[in-house]
């Protein structure tokens, strides 16, 4: 009994001392989230308000969830240190019990006790309200609680809701603190510096043997020279597939070629992608989209439900761009330099081989494409002016109807320009996509399972004397 008296007061005291949430007796048992969804909580939340944690030693705390393929949950929890380090812990969460999804343990070491974990209340879109509770010896208990965000801030409204709901499940809010998300710049910069990136298959135009899709070199090397590595996506496999493939890489490209955007298994793919992308964003998880010429054609098709297409003179010919005005403040080319853009603007750069465009005059008048598309150059072809460079105003989602890889890495066709400034465009063009997929954290469950899926599995072989690609995969 002494013994127990002495590990009493040490724990008193060492709880006292962090200012842990400490109370005699044991955990309430608050209500959870009713039909909690595991998918719809993932992606990144923001700590904007907590019960003292001895854990959590910085600021700019934030956790990133991910659904594993098991069912499971991956958890990376990062906060910025006040010597401008950032620290960070991984972990898994998993659901107890199927009847009471909201309620989970968290494992962050093998061989240390699971942490429990409650969702007290989400709408999933902007608020959470987390519940941690260890009870000690049946005498008395440690708590811990977090209200996180989607964003930094919080409107008052509904952190006094919050506040209300821990009170009415019996949890002390005495010990409430507002948590430091000011400064958060260098823990934003945090960048995965081993991006992989999707790029879709397409069932071949004309039969082949051995073979029944493909994917041009081009775009893998136009990926590879920014540093990135590839995973090809096949035709025709699974939504399971393709949500576990999704989970996995860091951004997609949908690439050009003969496709149709209406009904194909490189429209199939695209569409599972795109959806996934765009509620992966939603909850906070950056995965960016790249369409180039058809890959761009099906966006606006995946974005207006419609397909918009015009037909256009613009089938094998280099052109100058057409800036707007929001080009030079865009997320694509304010990084580039001014005498680039300036060549961009004055030289035929740009390679087109397309026989179909979205008009300027479609896109100013369908609302879905004007919503959710920012135009940034446009071209024409002397007779109809047509959208040629976009990016999504919400999300990371940019298409080109011109082929940004072919400067650097095709050469079967006369008209497809290789001056210095033409190759540079190339290179800007893949460090940009590139950099933003660095900002997404998926990430392949063993190394094992990554090697297998890397395009490094596959060999590119001479295309046919009369394809306008120097190399392909076939698949």
């Amino acid at each position: 009994m002494e013994a127990f008296q002495v590990l009493f007061v040490l724990l008193l005291t060492a709880a006292a001392a962090d200012g842990q949430s400490l109370h005699f007796g044991r955990c309430p048992n608050p209500p959870v989230q009713k039909d909690f969804n595991v998918a719809k909580y993932m992606g990144t939340w923001y700590e904007i308000e907590k019960l003292p944690a001895l854990f959590e030693r910085g600021k700019c705390n934030q956790a990133s969830y991910s659904l594993l393929s098991d069912g499971t949950v991956r958890v990376h929890n990062a906060e910025l240190l006040s010597n401008g380090k950032i620290n960070s812990i991984e972990g898994v969460a998993k659901v107890k019990n199927s009847t009471q999804p909201a309620i989970l343990d968290v494992s962050f070491f093998k061989g240390v006790p699971d942490s429990p974990y409650w969702v007290l209340s989400t709408d999933y879109q902007s608020y959470s309200l987390v519940y941690s509770c260890a009870d000690y010896y049946g005498t008395f208990h440690i708590d811990f609680a977090w209200i996180l965000a989607r964003t930094r801030l919080l409107n008052k409204e509904v952190l006094s809701q919050l506040h209300d709901e821990l009170v009415s499940a019996g949890v002390s809010i005495n010990h409430l603190a507002v948590s430091d998300q000011t400064g958060c710049e260098r823990a934003k910069a945090k960048i995965n510096e081993r991006p992989i990136i999707g790029i879709l298959a397409q069932e071949n135009r004309t039969p082949a043997p051995y073979s029944t899709a493909y994917i041009a070199a081009s775009y893998v090397k136009f990926l590879e020279s920014a540093g990135a590595r590839v995973v090809p996506i096949m035709v025709n496999q699974t939504a399971e597939q393709y949500a576990r493939l999704f989970n996995s890489i860091n951004g997609v490209l949908f690439p050009g070629g003969s496709a149709s955007i209406t009904s194909s298994g490189y429209q199939r793919s695209a569409k599972i992608f795109y959806e996934l992308a765009i509620e992966a964003n939603k909850r906070g998880d950056y995965f960016p989209v790249w369409g180039t010429c058809l890959g761009y054609e099906q966006l606006t098709v995946l974005t207006s439900g419609d397909k918009l297409l015009s037909r256009t003179n613009t089938s094998g010919v280099p052109l100058p761009m057409h800036f707007t005005k929001e080009a030079k403040q865009s997320r694509m080319f304010k990084s580039f330099p001014a005498e680039l853009m300036e060549d961009l603007a004055s030289e035929p750069l740009t390679e087109h081989s397309h026989k179909w465009s979205v008009s300027v005059l479609t896109h100013n008048t369908n609302n879905d494409l004007k919503n959710f598309y920012k135009v940034l150059s446009t071209n024409t072809d002397g007779e109809i002016e047509f959208v040629s460079t976009v990016e999504a105003y919400d999300y990371p989602i940019y298409g080109t109807q011109w082929h940004p890889e072919k400067n650097a890495f095709e050469w079967r066709r006369p008209y497809i320009p290789h001056s210095p400034s033409a190759v540079k465009t190339t290179f800007y063009m893949a460090q940009f996509f590139v950099n933003e997929a660095r900002k997404n954290f998926h990430r392949f469950e063993s190394e094992e399972e990554e090697r297998s899926a890397l395009i490094y599995n596959y060999n590119p072989v001479r295309a046919v004397p009369n394809s306008v690609f120097e190399q392909k995969y076939m698949f």
